[in-house]
């Protein structure tokens, strides 16, 4: 399964998919600029190649979206994990299922079913649906069934688990050092339901077990063939994670990791960003060869896959009606400071707003990354605003405005990864926490910065409806 480039099939991806016959495609923001446009790219590339393709995307909500506009942008996982209730999560699978099978797309790389813990994780927070490894199986099989009962077919992440993972597989190959029972009884348990559910496919995860292998979970064939095609008795699709991560392409190239991942039992082999590596993979893989019953199992497995039966497309307003739903019930009063809620509108109000223009590059905001201060001023009219920045870490005037305020409404984003976003709430609790309430956007891990005399609030998402909630509860309605 590769990732290519640009809006439309160029003649390059063309010829790399007839030289290697890949069997699928990694949509990308960086091939989505419309719904409509993203459905003659999927019809434009298999009708030139003249065959069905395994079109996926990674499509949480929450955190990881693609699209900017034309589908619904869901709060994610940490916001259904806070509602608690199944047939949301069912609701949510369908109506995503319904908004990506009319464009061409057959598997959702979703959900992820990683068990969040104490320790701060900067490739999962809040893409997991919380600590409750019972719940987030619940919630994950629904979300299952919602969608593949509805023609796209789900792929459950990261396996066997990498929630408590403290560095992110992007970077870096984490470590997890947990004992056998303790892992398998809290972090297996939602894999479990997913496979009781019948999910099409699974991925695996860049992570070093080494209660159960010494291999990392991508090339180990305990993880892979032992537990998860043996203690699972799971037979769908198990599906690689990008083997252009760091925790990869730190330790051998792109190719060699491929033939090493092609042997400890996969299916199918993700490499979303090296186009040469791509190319060095097919290579060396049909140099190397493979079992002819593996190839034919596997190709069964996609084939099941290429034919499932579609439903009637989505309505926007249901998905609008629901996603508001469940941000309203995500946000929660995480500790009670000083300052009560709500908070006035009024100009001796200040809303601090992340700068997040300086992230267009690395986030999908739907709207633009100027949406969510828009929808803040809307939200809290009469209201002074400055912005904090988020890559960066000169704060302007904001020490000066804070200092004037009679209380401060600070939007946190991410505040342990963002040095911008670290300042801002270091000078915040500094100077002004008895007056300020902070809303945490994208970590739930941002409290333990917050002093104690400081409120805070936790919408468990970034997505404009949970920000809307948030924002809803800190100030007060007009009247």
């Amino acid at each position: 399964m590769f990732g290519v480039y640009g809006l439309k099939p160029s003649r390059q991806t063309v010829s790399l998919f007839k030289s290697t016959q890949a069997t699928g495609v990694l949509l990308l923001a960086r091939n989505i600029e419309t719904p409509a446009q993203t459905k003659a790219y999927a019809a434009e590339l298999e009708q030139r190649l003249g065959r069905p393709l395994l079109i996926a995307i990674d499509h949480e909500g929450g955190w990881v979206l693609r699209f900017k506009s034309g589908v619904t942008p869901f709060p994610g996982n940490a916001a259904l994990g806070r509602a608690r209730d199944p047939k949301l999560a069912y609701a949510v699978g369908r109506q995503m299922a319904r908004e990506l099978a009319p464009l061409g797309i057959r598997m959702n790389l979703a959900p992820v079913l990683d068990v969040a813990t104490k320790n701060y994780n900067p490739g999962i927070g809040i893409r997991s649906f919380g600590s409750n490894p019972i719940l987030a199986g619940r919630l994950g099989a629904a979300f299952i069934r919602g969608m593949q009962d509805n023609g796209v077919s789900a792929c459950a992440k990261h396996f066997p688990g990498k929630g408590a993972a403290t560095v992110d597989a992007h970077t870096d190959l984490p470590t997890i050092k947990l004992p056998r029972a303790a892992f398998s009884r809290t972090h297996l348990a939602p894999f479990r339901a997913a496979c009781a559910a019948g999910v099409d496919a699974v991925m695996t995860s860049h992570v070093r077990y080494p209660s159960l292998d010494a291999e990392p979970g991508t090339f180990s064939k305990k993880i892979v063939r032992d537990i998860l095609r043996g203690e699972l008795a799971y037979d769908g699709l198990v599906v690689s994670d990008d083997l252009c991560m760091g925790a990869i392409t730190k330790r051998r190239p792109v190719a060699e990791a491929a033939l090493k991942c092609l042997d400890a039992g996969h299916d199918v082999l993700m490499i979303a960003h090296d186009l040469q590596g791509m190319a060095d993979s097919v290579d060396l893989l049909r140099e190397a060869g493979a079992p002819e019953e593996n190839l034919a199992a596997a190709d069964a497995r996609i084939t099941r896959l290429l034919h499932r039966r579609k439903a009637p497309a989505a309505e926007l307003a249901e998905g609008a009606k629901l996603s508001s739903l469940i941000a309203n019930r995500a946000v929660v009063v995480a500790r009670q400071g000083e300052t009560l809620l709500p908070i006035p509108l009024s100009p001796k109000t200040l809303v601090v707003i992340p700068d997040f223009k300086e992230v267009r590059e690395l986030f999908t905001f739907e709207g633009g990354p100027a949406s969510p201060e828009v929808l803040a001023r809307r939200l809290a009219p009469g209201c002074s605003f400055a912005r904090a920045p988020i890559s960066t870490t000169n704060l302007g005037r904001l020490p000066e405005l804070a200092k004037r305020a009679g209380h401060v409404v600070f939007i946190s984003f991410e505040a342990r990864r963002f040095p911008g976003q670290a300042a801002a709430l270091r000078l915040l609790a500094k100077t002004a926490a008895a007056k300020t309430a902070a809303v945490l956007v994208r970590s739930s891990w941002d409290l333990d910065l917050c002093p104690r005399m400081m409120t805070v609030l936790d919408a468990a998402g970034y997505r404009l409806v949970s920000l809307e909630a948030a924002l809803s509860r800190t100030l007060s309605r007009r009247k």
